[in-house]
């Protein structure tokens, strides 16, 4: 029941309706739900902050990882869509009754999704469970936003939250599965910045290569956050034509009004373009910025810490 109430309170109505068995039929003026897909310090709250200043779209923010706590423990497991089962869910949840039913009922809320209110969500731990996902919601469509690898390790590190993320317990041991070939640099005597450093890239290399991997089952779009902090308009219409609205004055008017001045805790959506793209070059030390490079160029994704030079 505190699940429901609070899908409730986050939808802004009283509660949400009950849980069907089946899927319904879409109606005429339906529209597919979507998922805003981001490494964590990615510019995700931005993005959902930018989606809500439209009147016409609703962009929950992180339901699951916030309001549930169980994704959060099982960030990066491999869920197949085989496992999906239309009652149980999962096997890892056949024993959970309330999640289920918070699931159920979070489904059934994004399926009112219409051409008055298209409905989503914005998350950082469900690249495991894209497969899952797929075959629990099939119209699902995909907003997978990426960022300069160096500032995303330079924000992640900052942001001293690695340890409710379980950085240290769950990526080393997956990116090893991705990839068993690298070979770290780092000796017995190398500091924890840099350990926390390489950690920090593991794991935006395993989140890329898992969406690389799983993206196309979804209709979907990438968008790089420096692009659209630079070229809104451009990034505005990407978000249109995949979502089926047009844009708004008032996601044009967020924009301006949030690239003023960065102010505001470590979730803020107020930042200078500066402050987005630039500050790695502060908070990075040479030995740093040489992990990341390893680390993306064995993983295949040099190209992630690239992309605020090419996007310029």
């Amino acid at each position: 029941m505190a699940m429901r109430q609070t899908l409730g309170a986050m939808a802004g109505t009283p509660n949400a309706p009950n849980p069907p068995n089946e899927m319904n039929a879409p109606s005429p003026d339906s529209r597919a739900p979507f998922l805003v897909l981001a490494h964590h310090r990615s510019g995700s709250n931005f993005l959902n902050d930018l989606l809500q200043a439209h009147p016409g779209i609703e962009c929950l923010n992180e339901p699951l990882s916030m309001q549930t706590g169980f994704f959060r423990g099982c960030d990066l497991a491999h869920w197949p869509a085989g496992s999906f089962d239309s009652q149980s869910l999962h096997p890892s949840i056949a024993d959970k009754p309330d999640l289920r039913d918070f699931l159920f009922e979070f489904r059934a809320y994004l399926l009112q999704s219409n051409t008055a209110r298209v409905i989503g969500f914005k998350e950082t731990v469900l690249f495991g469970k894209l497969e899952w996902l797929k075959a629990f919601m099939p119209t699902l469509k995909v907003v997978f936003l990426q960022r300069d690898a160096r500032e995303i390790v330079s924000s992640v590190l900052r942001s001293s939250l690695t340890a409710l993320w379980r950085y240290d317990e769950l990526v080393p041991a997956t990116f090893a599965r991705y990839f068993p070939g690298y070979r770290s640099r780092l000796g017995a005597n190398s500091g924890p910045e840099l350990r926390a450093a390489e950690t920090a890239a593991k794991s935006i290399a395993v989140r890329y290569e898992i969406a690389r991997r799983t993206l196309g089952l979804f209709e979907h779009r990438t968008l790089h956050l420096e692009a659209l902090t630079r070229e809104p308009a451009r990034g505005l219409e990407s978000l249109s034509a995949l979502l089926g609205v047009a844009p708004h004055p008032r996601q044009m008017d967020f924009l301006r009004d949030r690239q003023r001045v960065s102010r505001g805790g470590t979730f803020s959506s107020f930042r200078t373009r500066e402050s987005v793209d630039e500050r790695w070059r502060r908070d990075l030390s040479a030995d740093q910025l040489q992990v990341i490079d390893d680390v993306l160029h064995a993983a295949g994704h040099a190209g992630a810490r690239q992309r605020g030079e090419q996007a310029a």
